[in-house]
């Protein structure tokens, strides 16, 4: 069977470049594009984290 376009490793993929940019603005794209992918949770810690709270 062959993964689609949003695939957990496509979307793992995503979140690795966008993390690399080290942006903010990158981290909410992605929680825009994947609000309820478990790695949105990790975005929003990081964001947390690195730029406090909105």
């Amino acid at each position: 069977m062959q993964e689609g376009p949003y695939s957990d490793q496509a979307i793992a993929g995503e979140y690795a470049r966008l993390k690399a940019r080290g942006t903010r603005e990158a981290l909410e794209l992605f929680i825009e594009r994947h609000p309820h992918h478990p790695l949105a949770r990790e975005a929003r810690n990081e964001i947390e984290q690195c730029y406090g709270r909105k």
